[in-house]
C-alpha cells in the first residue's frame, strides 16, 4: 500500500555551506517521482533527510499526512520509507538468498533468531517470492560479492521490498550499469511499481531512465527547488536547460 511523502521548508546546512534551502517536495501517493540536479544541487542530502538519516535544521518530513519529523531513521523504516543506495549496501559474505531472508526477518522482528533454521523455513516462501519477483532465484546460493553491479543493486532493492515499504527511495538506480542491465532495471522498477502499489522516488543521472519512468519531475540547484511538474513541462523549461539538462554538468 503506497503513502504520499513531502518535505516542506527543509533546510539543512554543514558548517558554512547550505545543502538545503527551504526546501519543498510533495510526491504523491502511488506516484514515481523522479529529482534530478547538477552535483552539489542537494539530491542526496534531500534523501538523507527524507530517510531520517540526519534531523533537519528547520522544516519537516511528513509521511501519509503524518509528520515524522522527530522520527529515527530505524523508525521511518518501521513506518514504510525503504531506501536502495547509490552504492547497493547488501552483506556481501552471505548469499543472495540470506541476504533476502535477513529482510524477512528484520520486517517480522525476528532478527535475533536469524540462524534459527525453523525462522529460516517459515521466511522460504517470502524469500523465494521475492527472489523470483526480481530475478535473482538462479542467484539464490551465490555470495552477494560474486554478483554483477546491476544484480546487486537489485538484491539490494529485493532486501528493501522485504520490509514491505510503502514508499521506495531509489538513489541511482541505474549507476555504473550496462546498457542492458539500465533497461532491465527500469523495466523492473515499472513493473514493482504497478503491482506493488508503491510510492517512489528517484534520482537519477541517466535522462533516459528518468523521462521514462516519471510522472512528475523536480530539479534542484544549489540546494533550492528550481521547478517541478511533469517531464515534458520541465523539460521546455530554458532555466532548467540551462543549469543541468544543457549544460550543468553531471556525474
Amino acid at each position: 500500500m503506497s503513502a504520499s511523502l513531502s518535505i516542506r521548508g527543509g533546510v539543512k546546512q554543514f558548517g558554512g555551506n547550505t545543502a538545503l534551502s527551504d526546501v519543498s517536495l510533495e510526491v504523491a501517493a502511488g506516484e514515481i517521482h523522479a529529482v534530478i540536479g547538477p552535483n552539489g544541487a542537494g539530491k542526496s542530502t534531500l534523501f538523507s533527510a527524507l530517510a531520517g538519516e540526519f534531523k533537519l535544521d528547520r522544516g519537516s518530513v511528513h509521511l501519509g499526512g503524518k509528520d515524522i519529523t522527530r522520527h529515527s531513521a530505524h523508525r521511518r523504516v518501521r513506518l514504510g520509507i525503504g531506501r536502495a543506495f547509490q552504492v547497493a549496501s547488501v552483506f556481501p559474505a552471505m548469499t543472495v538468498a540470506q541476504n533476502v531472508a535477513a529482510g524477512v526477518l528484520s520486517e517480522r522482528r525476528r532478527t535475533h533468531i536469524f540462524w534459527s533454521s525453523r525462522a529460516l523455513r517459515r521466511a522460504r516462501p517470502e524469500v523465494e517470492r521475492l527472489l523470483e519477483e526480481m530475478r535473482l532465484a538462479p542467484f539464490a546460493d551465490r555470495l552477494a560479492s560474486d554478483l554483477s553491479q546491476g544484480d546487486r543493486k537489485r538484491l539490494e532493492i529485493a532486501v528493501v521490498l522485504a520490509l514491505k515499504p510503502a514508499v521506495l527511495l531509489l538513489d541511482e538506480p541505474t549507476a555504473g550499469m550496462s546498457p542492458e542491465e539500465t533497461e532491465a532495471t527500469t523495466r523492473l522498477v515499472r513493473e514493482l511499481w504497478r503491482e506493488n502499489g508503491l510510492t517512489v522516488l528517484l534520482t537519477e543521472h541517466d535522462m533516459a531512465v528518468v523521462f521514462g519512468l516519471a510522472q512528475k519531475l523536480t530539479v534542484l540547484h544549489r540546494g533550492q527547488v528550481l521547478a517541478t511538474g511533469e517531464p515534458e513541462e520541465v523539460r521546455g523549461r530554458s532555466d532548467v536547460a540551462e543549469v543541468y539538462l544543457g549544460g550543468g554538468e553531471e556525474s
